[in-house]
This record gives structure tokens, sequence and C-alpha cells, in this order.
């Protein structure tokens, strides 16, 4: 696996918010990701249930995230952090919006749920390791997500990682070059003129 450069990394608007939010709460390490401690740091009542996973709330009033009851560990706090996503940055009922409008939603909430299940600032502390699938399988483990999550969580920061790199390559090829440096004969005729102008200065008062 070659190596991530994480200072290449660019956050979005939504990324932000989320790292800043775990971080003024003390959400540092990979250890810290308790789904309670993160629901209750937005107000959010986590109940288990027959049903499927899913979100219900209120604006202003209530938030309840349902996990399955049937799912193991990695997948509820998978679908924790996607429906997580809902009362925090949505309005409006699912059941009676346009199906284009669902999907949009839905669409935020899948990236929503790569952002704050495996924030990028939590990496840090894993990026000795150098074998890709020990890398994901590690990340897993500490993270208690699906591999397939975690899997897309890293193949968007390397995406990103690597549209900078090129980002960069590409200004600097647009640079101008900067101008050859002179030779050590022009550079005595330079000296030489200068000599002379110097001493004509001189005569002419």
């Amino acid at each position: 696996m070659s190596y991530i450069d994480f200072a290449l990394y660019k956050e979005t608007s939504l990324e932000r918010w989320i790292n800043r939010t775990y971080q003024q709460h003390g959400l540092h390490y990979a250890s810290d990701m308790d789904i309670d401690r993160i629901a209750d740091i937005w107000g959010i009542q986590i109940f288990a249930s027959a049903g499927p996973s899913e979100a219900r709330w209120k604006d202003g009033d209530y938030a309840f995230v349902f996990l399955n009851a049937y799912l193991n560990k990695e997948q509820q706090r998978e679908a924790f952090f996607h429906e997580m996503c809902h009362p925090l940055q949505h309005t409006g009922d699912q059941v009676r919006m346009p199906p284009l409008f669902m999907e949009l939603q839905e669409t935020q909430a899948g990236l929503f749920q790569l952002y704050s299940a495996m924030p990028v600032y939590m990496l840090e502390e894993f990026k000795a390791i150098q074998h890709h699938g020990h890398y994901i399988k590690v990340l897993s483990e500490e993270f208690c997500l699906p591999i397939a999550l975690v899997e897309r969580r890293v193949d968007q920061i390397i995406r990103r990682v690597r549209q900078e790199q090129a980002d960069r390559e590409l200004i600097e090829l647009q640079r101008p070059a900067a101008p050859p440096p002179y030779s050590q004969p022009t550079l005595d005729i330079l000296d030489k003129l200068r000599r002379q102008l110097r001493e004509k200065q001189a005569v002419n008062g």
C-alpha cells in the first residue's frame, strides 16, 4: 500500500463540522467512538428494534434512532452512522417526499456515514501500517465497522489525496519558469557596463 499523505486530504464543510464537534467533545481516537456517547453529543436517543433500522425525529423536539436488534455490532454501528444524518441534516418525512428528493437524502446520509464513522484525523495513528489488506482489517476492528464500509472510506480518502496531488502538479506545470541564470561572461559584461555608467555619471557631475 502506498503511503497516504493525510496533509493533502481536503475536508468538506460537512466533514469539518463533524470533526470539530467530535474533537470539542473529546473524541480523538478510534477507541473513543462509542455510539451512545456520540448520540448524546447531538441529543439523539438509540433504541433497539425488531424492525428495520431507521430514524424518527421532530425538529427542535426529539430525535430517535432505531437499530435492528438482529444485526451484529458492526452492522448496527454502520446503520447508526447512516441514520444519525437524518435528524441532524434533514427535514421532512421521507414517506411523503418525492422519490428523487428521498434518493438525494440517502446519498447525503451515505457521505455523512463515511465522515462520522471514520474521521480522517483518527487515521493518523494507523499510518505506519503498509499492507493494504492488513490496514483495512485493523481499521475494521478498531472502529468496529464492516470491511466493506472501511474500504469505501479508505478509497474515498485515497482518491481525494491523489486529486490534490494532481491539482498541485498541474499548478506547478502552469507556473512560469524562472529565467535561467546569466553566464559568467554575461555577468562580466554587465559589471563592466555598470562601471562605465558610474564613471560617466561622475564625469558629468
